[in-house]
């Protein structure tokens, strides 16, 4: 019953974010369903949609092949499109009934794979996961895929970007803004996975000196990196001035001893006066700037989505549903509030905190999705200036 939403809508599935993860790379993207989750994730949880081209299909499943479990007539299908569209991959996305009937997605794109000859995927997406683990299964199946075998000499200055959808970073200036930002300190960037990159790029990114881990969602990919290519990782985003500095110190000094780092912060200890809402990096790294920049004390920085032990402190926080998210706001004691427009709904009327608006795609979808918040560097003061600067 928790999980029920009287206020807030569904926050994006996991398709949608395995989907996002795909969207730019040239792929045939298939969502087993009866066109309801396809027009979710298109009209809903993929900006791009109404100005960039992808092949993006609905199987139109419909009752009589649930009942009857008839892969070929879907298999059929996907092979007569990719004649026609000659993709580069072919990936297959699962949605609540064909998790019920237990569709075997693995089976099904090995067996397209063998009958046309494209390099296909089955993800176990199920509709009842949130949207960052469906972006960070398929980051991972794309670099397990493309990424080029063997070790190789890293490339001085240079660095990957793991965990880039739209469902985080928007389609504006966010990531333009980041890439800029890199490239002041003498960064090279080989592959921006997955906006602003092509399976090339992918396939050369085993070449780079360290990874930058933007988004819980990259951060599987990343020790995937690790494992195979001994690539480490720093987690975090360059927000602010003197917080941004410490993140590229930290690329430095892992690129020089191989170390993985994550972007720290101080102890609220229970005390907060500022909570911060969103996916955990970015809040982490908002968090770190305004401890650091405007020597802010008691900030909370609140995942909404899937929980990530790795990425969390001992006294950080989760609100994964409307009542936990409700009740933090509300029952904290915080002055301060940033994240989605939609939460100020929660707000009890007696609940004289500022709030900060700051859109997140994975909540309010279209809604504000064109009200880009900048983040990176010094335009964050931009939209937080009350908050000070030491």
């Amino acid at each position: 019953m928790k999980q029920i939403s009287l206020q807030l809508p569904p926050f994006a599935p996991d398709y949608s974010g395995a989907c996002s993860a795909l969207f730019e790379l040239g792929g045939m993207i298939v969502i087993h369903d009866a066109c309801g989750c396809t027009g979710n994730y298109t009209g809903f949880d993929e900006p791009r949609w109404y100005d960039g081209e992808s092949q993006v299909y609905c199987s139109a499943l419909r009752q009589m092949d649930a009942i009857m479990g008839d892969d070929e007539k879907l298999i059929g299908r996907v092979l007569r499109a990719a004649e026609d569209m000659h993709p580069k991959f072919i990936a297959l996305m699962g949605s609540p009934v064909p998790t019920v009937i237990g569709t075997d997605f693995a089976g099904i794109a090995e067996e397209i794979q063998q009958r046309s000859g494209i390099p296909a995927f089955g993800f176990l997406t199920t509709g009842l996961r949130l949207y960052d683990v469906g972006a960070s299964e398929a980051f991972l199946a794309l670099v397990k895929r493309f990424a080029r075998p063997g070790a190789s000499e890293p490339k001085a200055k240079t660095v990957n970007l793991l965990g880039l959808t739209p469902l985080d970073f928007y389609v504006g200036g966010t990531v333009k803004a980041l890439h800029s930002a890199l490239e002041q300190q003498g960064w090279n960037i080989l592959a921006s996975i997955a906006m602003d990159t092509d399976l090339e790029k992918i396939r050369d990114s085993v070449d780079a000196q360290i990874n930058l881990v933007v988004s819980q969602s990259g951060l599987a990919m990343a020790e995937y990196y690790k494992d195979m290519y001994n690539i480490p990782y720093v987690v975090g985003l360059p927000v602010g001035s003197e917080a941004a500095d410490e993140l590229f110190s930290m690329l430095e000094q892992s690129a020089e001893d191989g170390q993985n780092r994550i972007l720290s912060s101080g102890h609220g200890q229970g005390n907060y006066q500022t909570v911060i809402l969103g996916e955990r990096v970015i809040c982490n790294s908002i968090r770190r700037c305004l401890e650091v920049d405007c020597g802010l004390e008691g900030v909370a920085a609140v995942g909404i989505f899937s929980p990530e032990p790795r990425l969390m402190g001992s006294d950080d926080l989760s609100a994964t549903c409307e009542d936990e998210i409700e009740t933090l706001l509300n029952e904290s004691g915080c002055t301060r509030i940033i994240g989605d427009p939609l939460f100020k709904r929660l707000l009890a009327n007696d609940n004289k905190a500022e709030f900060f608006e700051f859109p997140i795609p994975a909540v309010s979808s279209k809604l504000y999705w064109n009200q880009c918040v900048p983040i990176i560097g010094d335009q964050i003061f931009t939209w937080l200036p009350k908050m000070g600067r030491r």
